[in-house]
């Protein structure tokens, strides 16, 4: 009997899966991720589906080795201290994300830029407006 898909993964799904990701703790693998999806979201997913999408795919492999560069770090006996680590490295992991999609997004505008000159588009064509549609709609 053949298995049910999954849900898509949209927008929604992809910032869940990216908050499970800026959280981790301990060794990060296909497989454990996996599990965590499923325990949070519901649905479980392959590995090919998540690392088909560059955003989960970017920020699993910044984590891993931002994981293995935290491993070894000493607890502290306190356990509100142990819950502010947990919050700053939450915040720091998820700091480091958006920092490499804005890097990467600017890169792609340069390109697209020098792309844009080379063919003689002018900033006010590529400001125009989107011309507004009409599907399915009447006219006043």
């Amino acid at each position: 009997m053949a298995k049910s898909r999954g849900r898509v993964i949209d927008e929604q799904i992809t910032e869940a899966i990216l908050d499970i990701l800026d959280g981790w703790k301990g060794k990060l693998t296909w497989d454990a991720l996996i599990k965590a999806i499923k325990a949070s979201i519901g649905t479980e997913y392959t590995r090919q589906a998540l690392a088909g999408h560059k955003r989960i795919a970017d920020a699993f492999v910044l984590r891993k080795s931002a994981v293995a560069k935290e491993a070894g770090r000493p607890l502290s006996k306190d356990s509100r201290v142990n819950a502010l680590s947990d919050v700053v490295a939450k915040l720091s992991a998820e700091n480091a994300r958006l920092k490499a999609e804005l890097n990467a997004h600017r890169e792609m505008f340069i390109l697209w830029a020098a792309n844009a000159q080379k063919k003689g588009l002018t900033s006010e064509m590529l400001n125009a407006p989107l011309v507004k549609t009409y599907r399915g709609q009447t006219r006043e």
